[in-house]
């Protein structure tokens, strides 16, 4: 099935689904076909990793999922309707391998590199607090009766260098955020079968 073919298929099977929500569904299916064939892939084999578009409507849909008959629908038959999802008898034995092995790559590599990378977020953004140095040196001034031009001019860089950190706190946050999401997202699509 070709990457068309499986965009019509998407689009037939979440028709109950809000238009908004449905195309932002849509969106994501057709940016895992934009990074599979920037890697080599063909769209067949991208469209044989995503799955079976019924049974990604069916998850997606929940409780919503209006189950068709293909001949009920004529859009539906010429772009899916011959070819069914495999059935998987040993779905139960995959989970509990698929679990004990996230869990065991989870406890090992993901969290202490995770918390590694985010305590250097906490780092980078515990600097960023050089931005009060003025507010320190005004203190030191009207309660303890101390100027001095030295101090001003390193509390005035110091807030400088505390801006550039703040900045740097926030690009590294989302970079940090964007990786954590993409990664928990791996975790429950690979515990779903669909990674």
């Amino acid at each position: 099935m070709n990457r068309q073919q499986f965009m019509q298929a998407m689009e037939v099977h979440l028709r109950p689904m809000d238009p908004q929500e449905r195309a932002e569904l849509l969106a994501d299916y057709d940016q895992h076909f934009e990074m599979g064939l920037r890697e080599g892939k063909r769209e067949d084999e991208i469209a044989r990793e995503l799955g079976h578009p019924l049974e990604i409507a069916k998850e997606a849909l929940g409780d919503r999922y209006d189950a068709q008959t293909p001949g009920s629908d004529p859009f539906y038959a010429p772009t899916y309707g011959e070819l069914r999802p495999p059935k998987n008898n040993n779905r139960a034995a995959r989970n509990f391998f698929t679990g004990i092995g996230l869990i065991f790559l989870n406890l090992i590599l993901a969290i202490p590199l995770g918390l590694t990378l985010w305590s250097l977020w906490l780092v980078i953004a515990s600097l960023s607090l050089l931005v009060l140095a003025p507010v320190a040196a005004a203190v030191d001034f009207l309660f303890l009766n101390h100027f001095d031009y030295a101090e001003l001019f390193v509390s005035i860089a110091a807030f400088g260098v505390g801006i550039l950190f703040a900045i740097a706190a926030k690009r590294v946050f989302k970079s940090f955020k964007l990786v954590t999401l993409q990664y928990l997202r791996w975790n429950q699509k690979t515990m779903k079968g669909d990674a």
